[in-house]
């Protein structure tokens, strides 16, 4: 539950992001002004990422006072970096920890007929990661194996036989990556 919320939290950590990176950079040039729309929109992710980790972050809006139908860029950076920086600082986004992280699998239940999986490792991450050269070449012939259109299903069902007597938490860690191709 905590990866699927973080993984919330880091989307709009994102989508702020972006808003902020979507901005003129140099507001010295001339009096930049946002439309209200682009304002709302973000004032609505600080609602969203309130509601996902149920902590107020009101105060990175821009307040209600402030919003015309063109609002000063200047008040909505400094709101959009405010919120940023402390997402950052509570979560470590946006730093080197974020993408050595160990991997993870998010799976979400978007209705009672659909599921979604999100894989934030490969097949190629695990074989860098491989204990030992034999664990490496197993899941070298795996991957391949599964790159073909004409796929060898003893070989692929043999390599996984091996693979969980190898190690249960590897084998757990393939099957999604299978499931993701679809088979």
């Amino acid at each position: 539950m905590a990866e699927i919320q973080l993984t919330k939290i880091r989307s709009i950590y994102g989508e702020i992001k972006g808003f902020l990176e979507s901005l003129p950079q140099s507001i010295n040039a001339g009096p930049y002004i946002i439309p209200k729309f682009n304002v709302d929109n973000y004032n609505s992710s600080v609602d969203n990422l309130s509601g996902v980790t149920n902590t107020d972050y009101s105060r990175f809006k821009i307040p209600d006072s402030e919003i015309r139908s063109m609002t000063n860029i200047r008040i909505v950076k400094s709101q959009m970096m405010g919120v940023i920086r402390k997402l950052e600082a509570e979560y470590g986004f946006n730093s080197e920890s974020t993408f050595n992280t160990s991997p993870g699998i998010v799976i979400f239940n978007k209705n009672q007929n659909e599921m979604s999986l999100q894989i934030n490792y490969t097949i190629d991450n695990l074989i860098e990661q491989g204990e030992n050269k034999e664990s490496k070449n197993k899941l070298s012939e795996l991957k391949e194996e599964l790159g073909k259109t004409d796929k060898n299903w003893e070989k692929i069902k043999s390599i996984l036989i091996w693979i969980i007597n190898f190690s249960k938490e590897l084998f757990l860690k393939i099957i999604p990556i299978i499931l993701e191709k679809k088979l």
